[in-house]
């Protein structure tokens, strides 16, 4: 089951081949270090870009992060919960 979040976060991106990847966030004063991308895909806000990311951390937590071009700012949007 996800948990709605939608929080900001602070995030530590790589680029490969032109793409932008998350390898690390912030959160809560806890830094997360992402072990794998499980996916990524965008949305729209009007004209601007929503990148979309899901990761998972090294225990095998997934969350979801967003980077939105309009604010240039990053967002913790859901976490999944067992």
């Amino acid at each position: 089951m996800d948990q709605k979040i939608d929080q900001p976060i602070e995030v530590m991106v790589v680029f490969k081949k032109r793409r932008m990847i998350p390898v690390r966030f912030k959160w809560n004063g806890r830094v997360v270090r992402i072990a794998k991308l499980t996916g990524w895909w965008k949305s729209y806000e009007g004209e601007f870009k929503i990148r979309h990311f899901g990761v998972m951390d090294q225990d095998g937590q997934f969350y979801q992060v967003s980077y939105r071009e309009r604010t240039t700012e990053w967002f913790l949007e859901k976490i999944w919960v067992k």
